[in-house]
């Protein structure tokens, strides 16, 4: 029976329930049992099952799981709430959503939050439901059959009348008595898991509740559900605000945060994770994301380079990269494969290459950083150099920027191979020619080992920290 002093028997969530996939599943066990049923014809007396989501979360969940229970043939009812926190009503594109419920042959009835209303009668009650109903009714142009209570009280459960402002009570008495209930509140089956429910199908009737925020695409603890939910509506805001200057030619001044505008474009994952970054003034972890990025995207040129001018075989490409990467560092690798000419184009003297290595060292490991505001410029440096080197690799016979998708590493180039514009590169400390386009794997792992027996001939003191960590 449904009460507030109900405990659940199930203290471990079972979160490889709670994805879409296995929410099929449960969809055609039910249908294999139960007739669905809506709220505004019940038959009573018959095999019936009532199943409901109250939107708690977000709409767009919502109709993932309305888009799935409608091309496996059930209709349900779901529930919204007019002072939902997560989502707003008014919106154009949240009302579209119910309309393609709708469409989909669903119902959506009132999810009434008692609490706003501080509600203390019955008759109040018949009141505020009437009241919210009419206002469903005139954005969606059909009235709710039915209401349920968001996080009912005592007394809102103590409020068992079939009917509150025309509306059926999903917490009747008669729903209480004679309509067994399956729940997935907060995330988990509190008191009997569906999957055995349906199962078992010994239940005459049946009342399922879910909740559309907790099925996701995969599955994950129920805190996270409710985060990818409310994080997701905060980034489609900020899309909204920068598509719509965008559309209508205005200014987007966001301040040293253009530095990332260009990745926008190019890998919107990326992007979004660092404009976080950037406007949450985090510039340690920017700092070593943006540094990360580089270094990975040079690490893929090199790949690039290797595989489709080269045109070496991709498994011989990562294992050079793999054997000379832990030691030495990828800028010296990125010149000896056929990056010179942007190097020389993007001079940086050896004393600030070697200060903003410390930097990063020093992040890593914890130990004191320069202040923000030195990070923010330094934030500023990396992002012009992801861009211009992003802008070489395009230009370039690879067509490739190092930040695409990584299928386009290791495809073989059209281009006929000739001399790379870094080819004619002398050997470290004015030795031999480097291996060129046309040279032998051998010749370059020979001469980047070279660089590594060097290197480790040199002093090091431990505040130097590592020659390099291993590649992404």
């Amino acid at each position: 029976m449904i009460s507030v002093d109900n405990r659940p028997v199930h203290a471990v969530p079972r979160n490889e329930d709670f994805t879409v996939e296995a929410y099929r599943d449960l969809l055609r066990l039910c249908l294999s049992s139960y007739s669905p049923a809506s709220y505004g014809c019940i038959p009573w007396g018959e095999r019936f099952v009532l199943w409901r989501h109250d939107c708690d979360y977000s709409l767009n969940r919502a109709l993932a799981v309305g888009r799935a229970e409608h091309e496996e043939g059930l209709r349900s009812t779901f529930f919204v709430n007019l002072h939902s926190e997560f989502y707003n009503l008014l919106e154009r594109g949240q009302i579209e959503i119910l309309n393609r419920l709708l469409a989909f042959g669903h119902d959506v009835g009132l999810h009434f939050d008692a609490a706003f209303h501080s509600t203390r009668s019955e008759e109040e009650l018949h009141d505020q439901v009437d009241r919210e109903a009419g206002l469903l009714e005139h954005f969606l142009g059909r009235r709710p059959a039915a209401f349920s209570f968001h996080n009912p009280t005592a007394f809102h459960l103590s409020c068992e009348s079939d009917r509150y402002g025309g509306l059926v009570n999903c917490y009747s008495r008669r729903f209480k008595t004679e309509v067994p209930y399956c729940s997935d509140s907060n995330g988990y089956w509190r008191f009997r898991r569906l999957a055995e429910v349906l199962n078992d199908a010994s239940d005459p009737c049946l009342q399922i509740l879910t909740h559309p925020g907790w099925w996701q695409s995969r599955a994950m603890p129920p805190r996270q559900r409710v985060f990818r939910c409310a994080f997701g509506r905060a980034r489609a805001t900020m899309r909204l605000y920068d598509d719509a200057l965008e559309q209508w030619d205005r200014e987007n001044f966001a301040g040293t945060a253009t530095s990332i505008r260009f990745l926008r474009s190019i890998d919107f994952k990326t992007f979004e994770t660092l404009d976080y970054l950037w406007n949450g003034r985090r510039f340690a972890s920017l700092f070593l994301e943006l540094s990360r990025l580089h270094e990975t995207q040079l690490w893929r040129i090199c790949e690039a380079i290797l595989g489709r001018q080269w045109r070496l075989p991709a498994a011989e490409v990562s294992a050079l990269l793999d054997h000379v990467g832990v030691e030495l560092d990828v800028l010296r690798v990125f010149e000896s494969v056929g990056g010179k000419s942007w190097l020389q184009a993007e001079p940086e003297d050896d004393e600030m290459r070697r200060k903003w290595s410390m930097v990063r060292y020093r992040l890593a490991h914890g130990l004191p950083a320069p202040a923000d505001d030195a990070l923010e410029a330094g934030c500023v440096e990396l992002c012009r150099r992801v861009e211009s080197l992003a802008a070489w690799g395009r230009r370039e016979s690879i067509g490739f920027d190092g930040l695409g998708l990584r299928e386009a590493v290791s495809a073989p180039s059209d281009v006929t191979p000739t001399r790379h514009s870094g080819e004619d590169r002398a050997a470290h400390d004015g030795g031999e020619p480097a291996a060129t386009a046309r040279g032998s794997l051998e010749d370059l792992r020979t001469y980047l080992e070279g660089f590594i027996s060097g290197e480790a001939l040199g002093e090091r003191t431990s505040s130097q920290g590592p020659r390099r960590q291993r590649r992404p």
